[in-house]
Parts: C-alpha cells; structure tokens; sequence
C-alpha cells in the first residue's frame, strides 16, 4: 500500500467512525452523556470533532464497551487491522529533532524512543512546528509506519516544563505507552517491579496496606526511602488511621489540575478518605483511594453497609488503574464476590475469569504497569519533579524586548505579550 493509500485509509476511517457515532441512536446518547460527565466547552466545530476522535479512540460506553469494539461488532466487514491500530493509539509529547520533506524526526518522551512520524496533515500546514519544538501528539503505527494522527498543541523548545507537564499527563492516561516499542524500557520495568515486589513483602510480609489519605503521602515518602537508601524505620503499624468507611467521587480527573494536585498530595483533598497500597508482583505498586471501603462492603456481603456502596464497587472493578490480579485476589478473599459483583452490574457471571474478560481486555493487549511503576522510571517525571522550584510562567521574568519564551524566535512584545 502506498503511503497515499494509507493517509486516504486512515482518514477515510476515521471519517465513517465519527458518521457511526453520531448516527448510531445508542452510541450518540451515550455520546452525549460522555459530554456531560466531561464537562466539555464546545464552542466550535473543531472543537466537536476533537472529542468525537477522543471518544471514539480511547473511551467505553455506559455498558462498558469500548467504542471501536462495539463499532467492529455492528460493522462485521470492517477492515479490523486499522481498527486495531487505533485501538493501540496514544498521545504523548515529542521532540522534533529534525524535520524532513514529509515527516518528522522525533523523540517520545514516554517511552524515550525514536520514531520518525509522518503527518495527516501537510507539512506546509505545520510551519508553526519547529527544530528542537516539542508537539503534544496522538501517534498511531500501521503496518511498522508511524503516523501522527492528531496535533493538539506546540511548545517552543523553551518550554520545556511545560511539554514534560503534558507528558506526565499523557503517561498517567496510558501508562502502556512506556513500554510500547521499545523492549529495553519494558525490562527496566519488570526489573522495577520485582525489586518493588521484593521490598514491599520483606518489609510488610502482606501485599496490601489500607491507610487514610492523610497518610498515604508519608507512605510514599517512607517507602522511597526504603527502595532508595535501604531504610528500616518503617511498619505497617504506622500508616493504621481511624476511617470511616463512604464512598464519594474524588474531584482530581481535570488534567489542568494535574501538577496542582500531584504538588499537593493526597492531603490536599477537602474530604478524608481511605486509600489502598496494593502490590501486585507483576505490574507494580497501585494506590486504589477507598479499597478499604471496597473491603468493607465485601465483609459485610451488603450493598446498603455503606454509604454508596453500589458506585464504590463500579468505581474498582472498572477502573484501569486497579490490575486483574487485585480483582482475582478479592474473589479468593470474599466468597460473596462474583454474587456482589453480578448484582451492582446486573450480570451473571459464573467465574472471576469472565468478569476479568469483560472489565480487564485491554489487559490483553499490552504491558501494563502501574501508574507508580511508570513515573518511577520516567526521565521525564524526574525532571519535572526535578524542576518543582522553578516558576510555573516562564514568561514572568521575560523584558519585553528579550526573545520570547515559546520558541517564535520575534521579541516578546510582538509575540505572546500581545
């Protein structure tokens, strides 16, 4: 297939995808509804069109279908290996290291590897894009050719901040993307998580901690120290807190509140909360805010024993940041389980392994890892942390007449100041 072919391909896809959604009934009321619980402001067209893309990439529907499955079982004659492909697309940030006639050659600061990426789009529309600038991006690959499929921002190289922010970001969204075309980076964190696998049971002897949120910072801080400087002073008595179990939804999913609420910690929340330390021998350690509650409705084997406890359970079994292994380890722990499970989800699932097939496909798909796992071995999350004392606006100390921070190359005053 030519390249032209593959673009039309591309395009051409993605163009019956958003003609799906927005005329399949059921997709377009969930559609709808993706909206509202977003809280997005659609102001324009493109804007729209953004969020369909969003969406249709990487999002399920209300019964927990992702959309590209349940648009490839209502299209049984669709072309399932670029609908593969963008099932396995991401976005990150990259580092334009050199522009050629019709591509880019960049650097993925999530995964730390080097890609040349072919634009949907001409190049001569790109021109605001330059050497050394860092885009934040959705990359797509197709038959070993990558692609970006989607541009939604430009940082001058100056900004360096503000593109590992963005990383950051895209990592916590699809911390897969690390270990995604590069086997060295997905060995460093199998050997990352057996160490943290290692310590964690030596200094523990349980493979699960449930604190308060008011200590789980402390938690973390002790526990690097214990993988960093080998540190002794640290006891599962320690993180015990007095905690009234309720489940309630936890106001941090914004992205423009990221760095305020990583710098703040889980402290930082209005309302206490319990949160759970869960150390899963493969994939890493996972800190799951109210498994503790999630527990407690399981001993009580009743959904009215808390407060919320029908959401609380939808909240863990669906998330993507709770592993397989956790949900096969609570069924062994609650002979109640799977009944418990079938009720709030009005399923009747026989065996864990078929809740686990249902909740947990992507699982299938890729190396996943723990959020945790995944910052620790990035070299972005360490330079952004690394830069926490250094002002949030570089514009703040920047003359009028000085070159302007964004990378433009004109002074300030007729660039970003206007």
């Amino acid at each position: 297939m030519t390249l032209v072919e593959t673009l039309n391909l591309i395009s051409s896809t993605m163009d019956t995808l958003i003609d799906f959604v927005i005329n399949d009934e059921a997709l377009s009321k969930d559609f709808e509804k993706y909206l509202e619980i977003n809280n997005f402001n659609i102001e324009r067209q493109t804007d729209l069109n953004d969020c369909l893309i969003g969406y249709i990439l990487d999002e399920r529907t209300q019964d927990n279908i992702r959309v590209l499955d349940y648009f490839s079982q209502k299209n049984p004659g669709c072309d399932n290996k670029i609908i593969a492909s963008f099932k396995n697309s991401f976005k990150s940030v990259f580092k334009i290291n050199k522009i050629l006639k019709n591509a880019y050659s960049a650097t993925c600061l999530a995964n730390e590897a080097d890609f040349e990426l072919i634009p949907l789009v001409k190049m001569t529309n790109l021109r605001q894009v330059g050497l050394y600038d860092f885009i934040k991006a959705r990359m797509i690959e197709f038959e070993n050719t990558f692609y970006l499929l989607e541009i939604f921002d430009c940082f001058g190289q100056f900004r360096e901040y503000n593109a590992n922010a963005e990383t950051v970001k895209c990592l916590i969204k699809y911390p897969e993307s690390q270990t995604m075309y590069n086997d060295k980076k997905l060995k460093e964190l199998q050997k990352s998580t057996a160490f943290f696998n290692e310590k964690f049971i030596q200094t523990f002897d349980c493979d699960e901690i449930i604190t308060s949120n008011t200590l789980a910072d402390e938690f973390l801080k002790d526990f690097n120290n214990l993988l960093e400087n080998n540190s002794t002073d640290i006891s599962k008595e320690k993180y015990k807190a007095d905690i009234e179990y309720k489940y309630f939804e936890l106001n941090n999913n914004k992205e423009e509140d990221f760095i305020k609420n990583a710098a703040g910690g889980f402290s930082a929340s209005e309302m206490p909360y319990d949160t759970g330390f869960f150390m899963d021998e493969t994939s890493g350690l996972y800190i799951i805010p109210f498994l503790g509650t999630f527990n407690e409705i399981m001993k009580s084997n009743s959904l009215e024993s808390v407060e919320n406890a029908n959401e609380c359970i939808k909240y863990i079994i669906t998330s993507d940041k709770v592993s397989p292994n956790l949900i096969i380890k609570k069924e062994k722990e609650f002979k109640n389980f799977i009944p418990l499970i079938n009720k709030v989800f009005d399923k009747d699932f026989k065996e864990v392994r078929e809740i686990i097939s249902f909740f947990k496909a992507d699982w299938t798909m890729h190396n996943k890892f723990s959020p945790a796992i995944v910052l620790y071995n990035s070299k972005t999350f360490e330079k952004l942390t690394g830069m926490e004392n250094r002002s949030e606006n570089p514009y703040e100390n920047t003359g009028r007449n000085e070159l302007c921070p964004c990378g433009s190359g004109k002074k300030y005053k007729n660039c970003c100041l206007k």
